[in-house]
């Protein structure tokens, strides 16, 4: 197993498949690739409406998630205990699930680590499930570490 794949979303459930995914490559040798997304703001609904500038204003709040989410993952990293393993980090602008499938992928990942928030089953209804999604589609095996899981 050479390269490990972790999504991060700050969670406390992606805290622990991060600490889990550094147990394995300690064990292993393998490479850990700390990843976040950043939805275009499309997807989440801040899109500044249309009109005179709206590209160059679209392209700064990109800018700004891209900025807050870099200071998010470098924190996070800089929290963990990476003694003897090679990391990396990485940030794309997308769909979280799609670009996690897509940069694992890319970096020819041997295994997904990523949290899994938890959510009831109505939430998981309304919002999705970006693991399960992962799990669905990833080119490799996924572990999928659980948070504490809410009250249905």
């Amino acid at each position: 197993m050479k390269r490990i794949l972790v999504p991060v979303d700050g969670s406390p459930a992606s805290m622990k498949a991060a600490l889990m995914a550094i147990d394995i490559a300690k064990t292993y040798g393998s490479k850990i690739t700390f990843f976040s997304v950043v939805r275009r703001p499309e997807l989440i609904g801040t899109a500044i409406s249309g009109g005179i500038g709206y590209a160059g204003d679209l392209r700064k709040v990109v800018e700004g998630l891209t900025d807050r989410q870099r200071k998010m993952l470098d924190e996070f990293v800089e929290g963990l205990n990476c003694t003897d393993v090679n990391c990396t980090k990485d940030i794309l602008v997308g769909e979280p699930y799609e670009e996690i499938i897509s940069h694992a992928k890319y970096i020819e990942a041997d295994l997904i680590v990523m949290g899994r928030r938890g959510y009831s089953k109505v939430q998981r209804f309304f919002l999705g499930s970006v693991s399960q999604r992962v799990v669905s589609d990833a080119p490799c095996p996924v572990l999928v570490v659980n948070e504490d899981i809410q009250s249905e």
